[in-house]
Order: C-alpha cells, then structure tokens, then sequence
C-alpha cells in the first residue's frame, strides 16, 4: 500500500503560488519538526501543487480555494468515490475579515497549518477519544485551540528566509483526562488542563449515550472567529464529525 501523501493544491485567485508554496512549506516544517516528534506519529509527507499542475491519484488533496462557491463550482465537495477526504480552505472569508495571507491567527496560512495538522493526526477523520463521562471528543489536534498561532521558518519564491504564521495544536496528553496537571497540553503551553480550550478554541462532543453530536466554543467570540475563517461547507471535517454528510 502506497504512504499516504497530502497534495496542497492552490486553486485560489487570491493567493499567489509564490505564497501558496511558502505556507506550505511552513506547514510541511512544523508537522516535521514539531507535531510529528510531540505526538510520537510517523511524519507524513506532503507536496506543494501548483495552479494547472494536477496531484496523484493516491495523494490526500488539501486544496485552496476562493470560497465555498467555487469548492462546489470544481467539485471539491465530499469524499471522492475510493473513501479519500478532501481537505479545503477558502480564503476570501479570511481576508473580507480583515485577515492576512502569511501572518497572524486570522491568515490562509494558519488555517492551512489546521487543516494539515489535523489531516496529520486524523486522515479519516474518524478517531474519537473517550472522556468517560459518557461523551467522546473527536481527535482534532487544531480545534481546541484554534484562534492561537505561532510562526515558523519557512523560504519565499526568491529562497529567502521568512517567518510564516501556523495553528497551535494539542498534544496527546490533552486527550487523557487523567493526565498529570504538570504535563504539557499544546505546543504553545496555553491550555492547563486536559480537555480545556483556550479562548478561541472549540470541540466536537459525540454523546454515546444519546448519540448527538455538538459543538462547544470557548467563548461566543470564538464561535463568531471560527465563521470568517471556516464558512459552513457540508464536507467541512466539523460537518462529517456532526453527521452532515452532504447536508447544509
């Protein structure tokens, strides 16, 4: 069986394949250098896919694109017919919000470090950790503390160093209510216990009992965040863990 490979493929007028390449290579470094070793997970590999130039058939593609309209327009809407998830960031609600391309909390490139983050720890989107009272958080490193960001090195289209901003995320620890309180809980040491957020962070909460599914923000200017920088979409990884496969 072929490695699992994430395409990041830039079909956006609004971002240059110049800074499209450097966000993902930012991306690329942090999942290398630091999620991979943190999270004790084999690195998985990735490759940058130039606007016209088509990825392999086996790859994960992880696509850029102007908004939800024109994810529906190319047909980046659900899972293709083999089972594979598509993963997308749109970036006109991003920069409408007042957001940047390359830098802060609120740019394509720290929602793109989500979205590879999370394919990372989740390529299925299907694992879901316990928290034995009854309800199952799922297994999405970036959503708990996602209005946090961080930079790391990365190179322009000229090859010179620049700093590109990338979503913290959540470690392993941060999974297990019986975590010691000294343990570390995210690659920024934000959140002081497990299963908290910080303040702009949310999770998906599936109920065994019942079976309902919901989503809890940590705070409403959280939920308001999370609308500019991930629009609804029915193929979103928050609407296939709510049950909204193709339903908006």
């Amino acid at each position: 069986m072929t490695t699992p490979r994430i395409a990041v493929i830039n079909k956006s007028t609004l971002v240059s394949d110049a800074d499209a390449k450097t966000m993902w290579l930012a991306c690329k470094n942090q999942i290398y250098y630091h999620a991979a070793p943190l999270l004790h997970k084999r690195f998985l590999n990735s490759v940058f896919v130039p606007t016209g130039a088509v990825a392999k058939a086996t790859d994960f593609p992880l696509v850029i694109l102007d908004d939800p309209d024109q994810a529906d327009a190319l047909g980046y809407h659900t899972e293709d017919p083999d089972g594979k998830v598509w993963g997308r960031v749109f970036v006109r609600p991003i920069l409408d919000n007042g957001g940047t391309v390359l830098h802060g909390s609120l740019s394509v490139s720290a929602v793109l470090s989500h979205e590879m983050l999370e394919t990372f720890a989740d390529l299925n989107v299907n694992l879901w950790a316990d928290r034995f009272d009854g309800t199952m958080v799922a297994l999405e490193i970036a959503d708990p503390v996602e209005n946090d960001a961080y930079e790391v090195g990365s190179l322009d289209a000229a090859g010179n160093a620049v700093k590109v901003s990338v979503s913290n995320f959540v470690l392993n620890e941060w999974f297990d209510p019986q975590a010691a309180p000294t343990a570390r809980f995210d690659y920024m040491k934000l959140v002081k216990a497990p299963l908290t957020m910080s303040p702009g962070g949310y999770i998906v909460v599936l109920n065994y009992r019942n079976g309902k599914v919901s989503q809890l923000f940590g705070s409403k200017h959280a939920e308001h965040e999370n609308r500019k920088k991930k629009p609804a979409h029915p193929a979103s990884r928050s609407a296939r863990r709510m049950g909204a496969h193709g339903h908006h």
